[in-house]
């Protein structure tokens, strides 16, 4: 390895290995182990790792973009043709379905989402220098991958069959989740509202590149088959919470919701108890921070899934509920593990099920109507078509609530019927810094009156916020590395390539 390569390993594993395992943060130790290390003895999976760190590193630092991405092209390049040797060999110790060679073309169609991310010439790079207008996103190229990764996990045997390669069987995952939330969070075009409009109009380039791949992506979650939580890990019943109580799988219950939606809100309860104990617990609890990711990663997207295809069937306070409780594993995920954002486009869709008048009542009747409107309200700040409507539904159902919410553990309390962690506390403090002010206002008039509530408006944070982009679903996509490496930042010791 010559010593431009050094370099760009050590970016690799100074920078993007902190970020392969978002849920349960640095686990560089493990990305190193399990990742990493394997590409050291397959020259195909070490070009493909090489080729997506000069691509990051070329947007991390544009005014070097010339000779790193002459890096990229030497090493996918050589990627590809070390996957292509390794498929056309036969017989006994062929390596055409070997973990490495899988894992090489995984990360052949990570890469190539990650150009969609940042080629081209609307992306801003092209402008930087002429050296990106000539690397041009290849979507055919990525549908071969997508393709070839398909059938050779098949051939596999499905993800089970990676077991001895525990961080592509993590990441495979993690990117199969959360190529459901791309489909839950932007509309097809066939999928309108009553009004004939699109539930949700793509404002930029790269959700516009999401909704085109969703349905693509969506196919993809073939790839998680059926009861992968249970074959994995025999979950949920394997969680020492298993047989406690889950108070939010109670109150749905008891209000007649749906016993499927019951299971998954009780799954969901035990996934978060047991990501507090592993946290606490650390090395000693029976599942480690790649379990951890996987359980919370597979349960996110059945969840998704089974609400997408009996989304139809539903009512609309069962919509509204398992939504809601992908909106949590997002949040406690700190907004990480979907590297698809499912803001901009849930709330849209969350709307057309508030037009029932049914549903408030039923939300209150389970005790969850509280918890639902502060998702709701910490979710609906990046979409401003949503968030006055979501505050002054929150401001709404507290005012009407007795005993009165007076301070912040009064208001807690209200939350506690939902599904809970201490991770997520952050969150209801700041939503309590916005309501206190103007519910006391509210309290102040008439309540009743809805004038009152309609005049109601949601405070102005002091810090502005930006709008985040809308990346592809993949391991190496979770946050953009200029925030973590960047000309700014270049006296960070790994060394920089001229």
């Amino acid at each position: 390895m010559n010593e431009r390569d050094t370099t760009l390993l050590a970016y690799f594993t100074t920078a993007i290995n902190p970020t392969l395992t978002p849920l349960t943060g640095d686990q560089s130790h493990l990305a190193q182990k399990y990742w990493v290390t394997i590409s050291f003895s397959h020259s195909g999976f070490l070009h493909a790792l090489l080729c997506l760190a000069s691509l990051q590193l070329a947007v991390a630092q544009p005014h070097r973009s010339r000779v790193l991405l002459e890096r990229f092209m030497h090493h996918r390049v050589s990627a590809i043709a070390q996957v292509q040797s390794a498929l056309s060999e036969t017989g006994p110790g062929s390596r055409a379905l070997s973990d490495e060679n899988v894992a090489t073309v995984f990360q052949l169609l990570c890469i190539e989402e990650n150009l969609i991310l940042h080629a081209g010439d609307d992306s801003g790079l092209a402008a930087s220098d002429p050296a990106w207008r000539h690397l041009q996103p290849d979507r055919t190229q990525r549908e071969a991958h997508l393709k070839g990764l398909k059938r050779m996990l098949s051939l596999r045997g499905g993800l089970e069959g990676l077991g001895e390669m525990r961080g592509l069987q993590a990441f495979v995952i993690r990117w199969v989740c959360t190529s459901l939330a791309c489909r839950l969070a932007f509309s097809l075009p066939g999928e309108k509202d009553r009004g004939g409009r699109l539930m949700y109009v793509p404002e930029n380039r790269n959700e516009l590149d999401a909704m085109r791949f969703e349905d693509q992506t969506f196919a993809a979650s073939k790839l998680l088959p059926r009861g992968l939580l249970g074959r994995l890990y025999n979950y949920p019943a394997s969680s020492p919470f298993y047989l406690g109580v889950s108070v939010m799988a109670d109150a749905c219950a008891r209000v007649g919701m749906d016993p499927a939606l019951v299971r998954h809100v009780r799954t969901v309860d035990c996934l978060m108890k047991d990501a507090m104990s592993w946290y606490f617990a650390g090395e000693s609890y029976q599942w480690d921070a790649l379990d951890v990711q996987n359980l919370l990663s597979i349960g996110m997207g059945e969840l998704i899934r089974w609400n997408l295809e009996n989304e139809a069937s539903l009512s609309a306070a069962e919509n509204v509920t398992a939504m809601c409780l992908f909106l949590f594993i997002f949040f406690v995920g700190n907004g990480a593990h979907a590297a698809c954002s499912p803001l901009p486009g849930v709330m849209p869709r969350m709307r057309q099920h508030f037009r029932d008048p049914l549903l408030r009542r039923t939300l209150q009747a389970a005790g969850i109507d509280t918890w639902v409107g502060f998702l709701l309200l910490i979710a609906s700040s990046q979409n401003p078509a949503s968030e006055e409507y979501y505050f002054r539904y929150n401001i709404e159902i507290l005012a009407a609530r007795s005993p009165r919410v007076r301070t912040f553990d009064d208001y807690k309390a209200t939350l506690l019927t939902g599904v809970w962690t201490p991770v997520i506390e952050p969150h209801a403090m700041k939503a309590w810094e916005e309501i206190q002010g103007p519910l006391d206002m509210v309290r102040n008039e008439d309540a009743r009156d809805p004038g009152v509530i309609k005049s109601v408006t949601r405070p102005r944070p002091k810090d502005a916020h930006v709008k985040p982009t809308i990346p592809m679903s993949n391991p190496y996509a979770t946050s953009h590395m200029k925030m973590v490496f960047s000309a700014e930042k270049e006296n960070m010791p790994i060394g920089v390539i001229e």
